[in-house]
């Protein structure tokens, strides 16, 4: 089953051929809509794409992967919704003018994970990655993880975050520098959530990152 989405271009002008394309994936208990304010950090030139999380929770909201019962991620389930995500990356290029090769995965803390995994799964089709609130499942075996290559890397992350130790921002950026992604890590004062600075640096980063999405990597 593919996975609900909603996607728009951003510009006023059609795209006159295929384009790089943000992935935005909502965290635990959230769904397409809960990434739109992410949309505002793009200018012109843009797929946006806001895919639901596969698992519908009982409080409401939807999830990418289940918990065990020791707290950590189930493999499974993160597993599944991997596929899917790729299988939603197979897709939309024959459906709209998207550059196979030109995603970028945004990703808020679960949706951080999922964005993060995605990339290490198929970085040649990879622009970037940026990963707000997220951390890297411990069941990931980075024995098994490619090079990254030069990937730019975007990582923020909340100093006092309940939910999310910021040792997880420490412990994912380290690992993608060692894999030789180009991280830029941004630590803020605040929670769970994307604050301000991270806010600012996020739309630094991208327009550091290529001055037009003609330029990006890939």
């Amino acid at each position: 089953m593919s996975l609900a989405y909603s996607i728009r271009w951003s510009d006023s002008e059609p795209p006159k051929g295929p384009a790089p394309a943000a992935l935005l994936l909502h965290g635990w208990g959230g769904d397409e809509t809960s990434m739109a304010v992410f949309e505002t950090a793009f200018g012109p030139g843009w797929w946006l794409i806001r895919p639901r999380a596969p698992h519908p929770l009982s409080s409401g909201g939807y999830a990418w992967f289940s918990t065990l019962a020791d707290g950590k991620p189930d493999p499974l389930s993160i597993s599944e919704s991997l596929a899917q995500l790729i299988q939603l990356l197979d897709e939309l290029p024959q459906r709209y003018p998207i550059d196979p090769h030109r995603w970028l995965p945004v990703g808020f803390s679960q949706g951080g994970a999922m964005a993060a995994l995605l990339a290490l799964r198929a970085p040649e089709r990879m622009a970037g990655l940026a990963v707000f609130s997220g951390f890297l499942p411990e069941f990931s075996d980075s024995s098994g993880f490619p090079h990254l290559s030069g990937l730019p890397v975007f990582v923020a992350h909340g100093l006092q975050d309940p939910l999310v130790p910021v040792k997880h921002a420490h412990q994912l950026c380290r690992q993608l520098h060692l894999l030789g992604a180009e991280t830029t890590c941004v630590e803020y004062a605040g929670g769970h959530k994307t604050g301000v600075e991270a806010w600012r640096a996020f739309k630094a980063w991208l327009s550091r990152m290529a001055h037009s999405p003609d330029e990006i990597r890939g």
